[in-house]
């Protein structure tokens, strides 16, 4: 367990704990905890929040990057046969590694 989390099981002092509330009497009612004790991100879940879900169109971007760059390099041994196939892969993964990066920049 974190120290987080035994921090939040630990009775604080304006918390008396679980021995207290087995001690009140039963017909009495207890006053509601403050909204900072509530979890984070109990509010709303993030779609009805109204950011919409990007999952799904990263995923088919990522995809279409990667069947571009190796259309594009068969594309290159076939226009360009007197270059090495090494040295059209090599480009083709410098083109890929920086078309990532972005996504990546984007994406976060």
């Amino acid at each position: 367990m974190s120290k987080k989390n035994r921090r939040r099981d630990q009775p604080g002092p304006l918390d008396p704990g679980p021995a207290a509330a087995a001690q009140t009497p039963p017909g009495t009612v207890l006053p509601e905890p403050a909204a900072a004790d509530q979890p984070i991100g109990s509010e709303l879940p993030p779609q009805e929040a109204g950011r919409p879900d990007y999952s799904r169109r990263y995923f088919l971007i990522f995809w279409v990057v990667i069947f571009l760059a190796a259309a594009a390099a068969w594309t290159l041994a076939i226009v360009w046969p007197g270059v090495s196939e090494s040295v059209i892969e090599r480009w083709m993964m410098a083109a890929l590694a920086v078309s990532l990066a972005v996504f990546l920049f984007f994406y976060k």
